[in-house]
Order: structure tokens, then C-alpha cells, then sequence
């Protein structure tokens, strides 16, 4: 691999065990079909490296565990509870609905 190679695809870290664990296997299960839907029928594209898309599709597990939601993963929420109850950041947020992507 060259030196270009490296620029044209930074390394992101690999997901783990311990990274899956923050979520039980069934909301894991439920969120890729969500994110695999909702980008067909959407027409957006999922994150062409897995790694990035399999830890927000983690992320939004554990917020459906943790909330009864998928909370985005992406922001800092002071009250998570409060963020839930406005919808502005449960997914597909207003921003991946009007932009057509994903941070």
C-alpha cells in the first residue's frame, strides 16, 4: 500500500467485542435493518467503510436500550431524555433527512 493509498482511506479503529457489548444483540439486530432499510428506500448510501456505520449503528442500540429510541450517537446531548422528547436527533435525524447523510 502506498502512501496515497493511506490518505485516500484513513484507518478507523476496528470495532471490538467489548464496543458490541454496549448493546444487547437484539436492538444491534433491529438498528441494521433500520440503517440497511431506511438507506434503500431513502436512496443514501451507507458508510463505505463497515467499521463507521457499525459504530453508529452501536451507538443508536445502546440508545434504544438506554431510551426506548434511536438517539443519534453523533452529538453531545445535555439530557438525553429532553433530546428524545423533541425527535430533532432521533433517526433518521432532520439533518440526515435534509442533507442525505450521515455525520
Amino acid at each position: 500500500m502506498s502512501a496515497m493509498d493511506d490518505e485516500e482511506s484513513p484507518q478507523v479503529e476496528q470495532v471490538t467485542d467489548a464496543d458490541r457489548m454496549q448493546a444487547s444483540p437484539k436492538s444491534i439486530d433491529k438498528m441494521w435493518n433500520f440503517v440497511t432499510k431506511f438507506a434503500e428506500k431513502s436512496g443514501t448510501y451507507l458508510h463505505p467503510q463497515h467499521e463507521i456505520t457499525e459504530f453508529l449503528v452501536i451507538g443508536l442500540a445502546k440508545h434504544v436500550d438506554e431510551l426506548g429510541r434511536p438517539l443519534c450517537p453523533c452529538n453531545f446531548y445535555e439530557n438525553k431524555a429532553e433530546e428524545v422528547k423533541s425527535s430533532t436527533w432521533i433517526c433518521a435525524c432532520e439533518e440526515m433527512q435534509k442533507y442525505k447523510y450521515c455525520h
